[in-house]
């Protein structure tokens, strides 16, 4: 490589110029240019603290058109580097720096064109003591044979965007000096099928090398990032149109019995204090939604509104809904408008949302006040759908209460704040796909001996597979359309049922959507090294 360029500046960060790729496609079969490769000129910018610098290959661009990837020829495939160079400061010390480097992919338009087994982008990584990467978090591992019986070895990078890291926190030491280089190539892979839906799409990427940890990743596309494109792995499930008995919503969603995806939230301590451990139970959108990890107490719901302990509220208290025309409270009973007294069943608080203390005083007054602006401030507004439906629908299987919920067949009814709670549906997902066709409720068809209250065919026979579950009772913000008064909660033995609003006291888990710009820091996802946001 050519135009090398050394230099030495005294700063604390150092960032690595990069390499871009674009790998093109034909408008029948995808060829290789040339006799395998294409790189360009390097340019190269280097940074240092003390005397660790660094070097990097330049940009290569190649565009995909049919003249410039003909049939007949082989894979097609990009090829950079970076290195780091760590030089002591006399010839008897021994000196010792730390740095990282990431893969940065700005653009990649690319899709799997036979089906997601079958990659159409390989990277493969050699590191610095001349290796190959065969694991890296979120990616998988994979060997293809192309169109000409060769066999190829690499991640599957197909739909892969933003940020990967390939060495966090990599040790160098030097007496008196030493170079470290890591090697990327990237493959399109000629299958000699057609592969035409992928004509003129494009990958555009950035080998980075620098000395402090970086992450351009959002939260969000750092959970999509660990979906390697295989349901289930990482505790992970993509709820699109093909996943059985699923949402059908395009989220991302954990489930099974204890994925990584708790979120040091409300603290910057190390380690996580106990109270501020929150779990993610999925992406929708570009919003990562948060849940509590266990039941809030007093310290961040407050003594008001429902408070009954220090860990119970009543979802709302006893008085009328103030949107509804037909009912008075008077003499703390409800009465019709008409004076006819209220059946006694019927006695039992508002389940509208809008007006229930949990939503007016704890979780959106007394919630954000004990966590502070700071973090308050990490929170989006989101518009929650709380018109409920019957119970029958929605103690049901879980893409039926989803429907009902909050999809295609939900009632338009919609209340704006920061703070809710879980749906039933959120709660049904969060088990493994094999409690899916189970009801969510105890209370589902009389006249069906395998959905009575009792029998074992409801999600309590699911609780050891579904994170949510913590054998309390808890409310959800699901009403019960059918009734003026009841609401769905999740029993302690693991079902969902109703109950009246102001009559019983339950657990409380606030559940929140954080702002789409919230990024990924650092952290695993399990309870010991919680995922830390910026």
């Amino acid at each position: 490589m050519e135009n090398k360029k050394q230099a030495i500046v005294l700063s604390g960060v150092a960032i690595v110029a990069l390499l871009a790729l674009i790998i093109g496609a034909t408008f029948a079969y995808f060829q290789a240019t040339g006799n395998g490769g294409s790189t360009t000129n390097i340019n190269v910018t280097t940074y240092t603290t003390d005397l660790l610098t660094f070097e990097m290959g330049g940009d290569i661009k190649i565009n995909a058109d049919q003249t410039s990837f003909a049939e007949g020829k082989g894979n097609a495939t990009g090829s950079t580097f970076a290195k780091a160079i760590l030089t002591a400061n006399n010839k008897t010390n021994t000196a010792t720096k730390n740095y990282y480097v990431y893969l940065n992919i700005s653009e990649n338009t690319f899709t799997y064109t036979q089906n997601e087994n079958t990659p159409e982008l390989l990277l493969t990584i050699t590191d610095a003591s001349g290796n190959t990467v065969t694991s890296i978090s979120g990616l998988t591992y994979k060997t293809v044979t192309d169109g000409k019986g060769a066999t190829i070895k690499g991640f599957d990078i197909t739909s892969k965007t933003d940020l990967i890291t390939l060495f966090d926190n990599r040790e160098i030491t030097a007496n008196p000096t030493k170079t470290e280089q890591w090697n990327v190539t990237v493959t399109f892979v000629n299958y000699n099928a057609n592969q035409t839906e992928n004509a003129g799409k494009s990958f555009n990427a950035k080998l980075m090398i620098q000395q402090e940890s970086q992450s351009n990743q959002t939260l969000a596309e750092y959970v999509i990032s660990q979906y390697t494109g295989t349901q289930g792995d990482n505790g992970i499930y993509y709820h699109n149109s093909t996943l059985e008995n699923g949402a059908g919503d395009n989220s991302y969603r954990y489930a099974g019995a204890n994925p990584n995806n708790f979120v040091c939230f409300g603290s910057d301590a190390t380690p996580c204090p106990e109270d501020n451990l929150y779990r993610i139970i999925g992406v929708f959108g570009n919003q990562v939604k948060l849940i509590k990890a266990t039941i809030a107490k007093s310290n961040l719901l407050g003594t008001d509104g429902g408070y009954q302990s220090d860990t119970t509220y009543m979802w709302s208290t006893l008085r009328a809904c103030p949107s509804s025309t037909a009912y008075n409270l008077y003499s703390g009973i409800y009465q019709l408008a008409n004076k006819n007294t209220i059946a006694a069943a019927d006695i039992g608080g508002c389940n509208e949302w809008k007006y229930s203390d949990l939503n007016t005083k704890n979780l959106n007054v007394n919630f954000p006040n004990n966590i502070g602006t700071t973090w308050v401030s990490k929170i989006t507004t989101t518009t929650w759908k709380v018109g409920g439906s019957s119970y029958v629908n929605v103690l049901d299987e879980p893409a039926t209460a989803y429907q009902y919920e909050v999809g295609s067949s939900a009632s338009s009814t919609t209340y704006s704040a920061k703070v809710g709670l879980m749906y039933a549906s959120d709660y049904y997902f969060a088990a493994s796909p094999s409690a899916w066709t189970l009801i969510g409720g105890g209370i589902y068809d009389s006249s069906n001996s395998d959905g009575c209250y009792g029998c074992t065919k409801d999600y309590r026979a699911a609780i050891s597979i579904n994170w949510l579950y913590l054998g309390y009772d808890e409310w959800t913000i699901t009403r019960d359309s059918s009734k003026l008064n009841y609401a769905i909660y999740v029993e302690s033995a693991g079902s969902t049922l109703y109950n009246t609003v102001n009559n019983y006291k339950y657990g409380v888990r606030p559940t929140f959507f954080l702002e789409p710009s919230t990024t990924y820091v650092s952290g695993s996802g399990t309870m010991s090294d919680p995922i830390v946001i910026n």
